[in-house]
């Protein structure tokens, strides 16, 4: 099962360095998972790139269009109690942000909870060790080649 935390997911709508391997993952995979905080956080980035001009208005329409299309495909995790120790717990080991721990927190309890392997895809490179210091796998798409 794959993981993608929003610096990840966003690839899929922007052209940017990992855009060809997110796409790819999500081509290929059977199930994407990621937490309903990705939904506001991959709107917040495509508005801040509409108002720093690097997404004109017409395209951006088009843009969250398929986003909330892909929306629907994708496994969305509740932000539950059950994260919260989950949470706690991470930040206290690893110099984790808010959002990265309910990120990190939920990727965890998915593999717990369902005795799966997860691939935690995120570009955050202080998210990424912290996950890898949990024992999931792990994929940064900006230094990985499809």
């Amino acid at each position: 099962m794959i993981y993608l935390d929003s610096s990840a997911l966003v690839k899929r709508y922007t052209e940017e360095v990992g855009t060809d391997l997110v796409k790819s993952i999500l081509l290929t995979s059977a199930v994407i998972a990621t937490s309903k905080l990705t939904y506001p956080e991959i709107l917040s980035a495509l508005m801040r790139k509409h108002r720093a001009g690097e997404i004109a208005k017409k395209p951006l329409t088009n843009i969250i269009e398929r986003f909330e299309k892909d929306w629907t495909h994708v496994l969305v995790l509740q932000f539950h109690n059950d994260l919260l120790p989950i949470a706690k717990t991470l930040v206290r080991k690893h110099p984790l942000k808010a959002a990265d721990a309910v990120h990190l927190s939920s990727a965890l309890w998915l593999k717990h909870s369902t005795k799966t392997d997860v691939t935690f895809v995120s570009s955050d490179s202080t998210l990424l060790r912290a996950a890898q210091g949990e024992g999931l796998e792990t994929t940064n798409p900006e230094y990985t080649e499809v």
